[in-house]
């Protein structure tokens, strides 16, 4: 259904199969509409108590899932600034995805910015109440190797500065990486492991997200 080429080189591609639609990475699936609860539930452990006028960033797109829960999370005077690098992405959540997620990108309260996630992070110092991460397949990256500065010792140094006091990252990953915990506490969070199904209320498929708290 639709075609796109990263910066680095990675063909993306939409594809519909009886209903689904799929995000493929160099022929690889990166996500689906049939498995997103772990996408939602990015938002839900560090949106679940924002003040008023909490400001949120999400780092990746996707399927739109993790932008849609946030901000069914936020206050009315809340703003979620959504990061995607490939605006056919933007397109396809614009379009055929919409449907799925209740187009969060129309929501007044998002502020999209078509940008590297890395380089918004960069130029934050303590703008935001939460971060989520749903780039590449997290901490050990898929689709580029450049994706895998966000979860080293400088990324998370970043992170943390992006934060206000006291605000949350949460980071979504494939699989299990038993050290990355460890990593976090030494730059500053206060570091959780959650374990997630990737359909609510079944078995099967369970992916992992980090959390941490700014020190």
């Amino acid at each position: 259904m639709g075609e796109a080429v990263s910066p680095d080189g990675t063909r993306l591609e939409l594809i519909e199969h009886d209903g689904e639609y799929i995000i493929r990475a160099d022929d690889l699936p990166l996500m689906s509409t049939r498995m997103h609860f772990s996408e939602i539930e990015l938002a839900r452990l560090v949106c679940k108590k924002l003040n008023p006028g909490a400001r949120v960033m999400i780092g990746g797109l996707g399927l739109g899932y993790t932008l849609r829960a946030a901000l069914d999370l936020l206050p009315r005077d809340g703003r979620a600034v959504q990061v995607e690098l490939v605006p056919e992405v933007v397109q396809w959540n614009r379009g055929p995805l919409a449907k799925f997620t209740n187009n969060p990108l129309d929501d007044p309260r998002t502020e999209l910015r078509v940008n590297d996630v890395a380089r918004v992070i960069q130029n934050a110092h303590n703008e935001f109440d939460a971060i989520m991460l749903d780039v590449d397949n997290g901490p050990s990256p898929l689709v580029g190797e450049r994706n895998g500065w966000l979860y080293s010792n400088y990324g998370l140094g970043a992170i943390r500065r992006a934060l206000k006091n006291g605000g949350m990252v949460a980071i979504w990953s494939a699989n299990d990486e038993p050290g990355f915990p460890g990593r976090m506490r030494r730059n500053g969070f206060r570091a959780e492991q959650h374990r997630i199904q990737a359909h609510q209320g079944k078995g099967g498929i369970r992916h992992v997200i980090f959390t941490g708290r700014k020190t």
